[in-house]
C-alpha cells in the first residue's frame, strides 16, 4: 500500500486532520464514527517525538526511528543499567529521499550537551542534515529547508 499524502500538514490540527483522513481510506469498510481520530501534541518531548516521527514516515514518505539513549532501571539488580547507545546521538533519525537525518528534541528549557554538539558535528560533516526541534511548528519550518 502506498504512503502517499494528499496535502502536507501546516500545523498540529491539519497533521490530526490528514492523518484521520489516510485511516478512512486504510479502512474503507469502516463507518467514520467507528475511527478514533489521531490527536498529536507536542508539549512533551514524547509527544512531539511521536508527532514528527509520523510525520516522516506518513507525510515525508521517509523512514524514521526514536532512539533511546537513557539509562534503564534493573529491578533484580535494582539499580540503573546504562545506555548502550554513544551519548549524544539525537532522538530521531531517519531518511527522507535519500538523505540523513538526525533531530534532536528539546522542549522548555532543555539545551543541547557537549556529547550531542559533536555528534551533529559529525553529522553535518558527512553530508547528513541535523537540526534541534522545539515543537512542531519549529520542525515544519526546519525540514521544509531541507
Amino acid at each position: 500500500m502506498s504512503r502517499m499524502k494528499k496535502w502536507i500538514p501546516k500545523n498540529l490540527k491539519e497533521l490530526s486532520q490528514l492523518a484521520t483522513e489516510l485511516k478512512a481510506e486504510k479502512h474503507p469498510d469502516f463507518p467514520a464514527h467507528a475511527l478514533v481520530k489521531k490527536k498529536f501534541k507536542d508539549t512533551t518531548a514524547n509527544d512531539l517525538t511521536k508527532t514528527i516521527i509520523y510525520d516522516m514516515y506518513h507525510i515525508r514518505e521517509g523512514c524514521a526511528y526514536r532512539i533511546n539513549n537513557g539509562a534503564v532501571y534493573d529491578v533484580r539488580r535494582q539499580t540503573y543499567r546504562k545506555g548502550v547507545q554513544r551519548k549524544g546521538v539525537p532522538d530521531i533519525i531517519g531518511i527522507i529521499n535519500g538523505r540523513f537525518i538526525g533531530i534532536e528534541v528539546k522542549i522548555g528549557a532543555d539545551r543541547q550537551s557537549a556529547d550531542q554538539k559533536e555528534i551533529e558535528k559529525e553529522i553535518k560533516e558527512s553530508g547528513g542534515v541535523y537540526f534541534i526541534a522545539k515543537s512542531y511548528d519549529d520542525y515544519l519550518e526546519k525540514i521544509s529547508q531541507i
